[in-house]
Formats: structure tokens, sequence, C-alpha cells
């Protein structure tokens, strides 16, 4: 769920779907000394992806390009995986069976970057009762200026192309340059 997405821009199609990489989780437990990563600190899902990739580094997608997400084996074979819970991707209903099955391909957009967002100090480990306020407006603005860093350390932006489920284990891969129209 996004909430500025959903709330504030009425839920755009050009961000139907977050995309982050996993290693910026390693990044994230890594920022000041692994202050993140202490006791409850980041975990998978903080940041509010809806699909976390796993073996790309962030800098692989791009704004402007297409994506293939696929069952194992049915990509051109140069992808990694793509960790999700079997999300529905896409607009009309699918049959039951191919969505238990995860069938077919995904087919993704890159509209933008995200922009690190102030709802992130909310997390326990930025706003956790026991630190300071002057403390917590502190990690916040630390979290918030690490993940702002580089484009798509906060993830990426996508929309629709091809509707489908993307499911765990999925294969990723860049599709080649877009048709001239």
């Amino acid at each position: 769920y996004n909430h500025y997405g959903t709330v504030a821009l009425k839920s755009t199609p050009d961000r139907a779907l977050s995309i982050l990489t996993k290693d910026v989780g390693g990044y994230i437990q890594s920022m000041k000394d692994g202050l993140f990563a202490q006791g409850n600190g980041y975990r998978d899902g903080d940041l509010g992806e809806n699909v976390l990739v796993e073996g790309l580094d962030f800098r692989f997608f791009q704004v402007g390009k297409r994506y293939k997400f696929s069952p194992k084996g049915e990509g051109d074979g140069n992808g990694l995986d793509a960790a999700s819970s079997g999300m529905d991707i896409g607009k009309g209903l699918m049959d039951a069976a191919k969505v238990a099955k995860g069938d077919g391909d995904v087919i993704v957009e890159i509209t933008e970057r995200i922009e690190p967002c102030g709802n992130l100090c909310k997390l326990q480990y930025i706003n956790h009762s026991g630190i300071s306020p002057r403390d917590r407006i502190a990690r916040c603005k630390y979290f918030l200026t690490g993940l702002d860093q580089t484009d798509g350390l906060r993830g990426w932006y996508a929309k629709v192309i091809q509707g489908g489920v993307i499911g765990v284990g999925y294969s990723v891969s860049a599709m080649g340059a877009l048709p001239a129209i």
C-alpha cells in the first residue's frame, strides 16, 4: 500500500506498482554503523514495496524502460528473482487457477524513482518512544537523506503494461527498446 500514491495522487496508474531491490535493505542496515539494523530494525516490506527483487542492484531499473517478470525458466534467462506474495498485478479479475499457479508474464514500465517521504519516519526504529524527540528528528532526517542519495535507493514506481501475477521466485529481465510511435 502506498499512502501518498493512493490518497494524494488518487491512485495514478503511473504509480501502480512499487519495486525495491533487496540490496537496499543491506544498505539501510549498514547506515550509521548499523543503527537501523539493531533490535526491531529494518525488515523487508518496511518501505512499502509491492515487489522485492533479489539478486539485482537497485540501479538495474531505469525510468522509461520496460521489464518482464516471468515464471522461472520462461524469461530470457538474464533476470533474477522477484520475491512477492503471489500478487495480482493489473486490472480485471483472473481465474483462481491462474492466480494460484502464477501463470504468465507481467510487464511493467518504470515511470519514476520513489522519493523518500516523511511517513517513513513512523518506522519504530526511527520513531520509538524510548528515543528523545531531538534524536527522533535527527534519525528521520538521516534516514530520508540516506535514501535520497541516488536514484532507486528508495525504489521505483512502475505502470502495468501487461497485468498478471508476480510470484515468489519469478525472474525479472529488461526488455528491448520501446518501438517508436
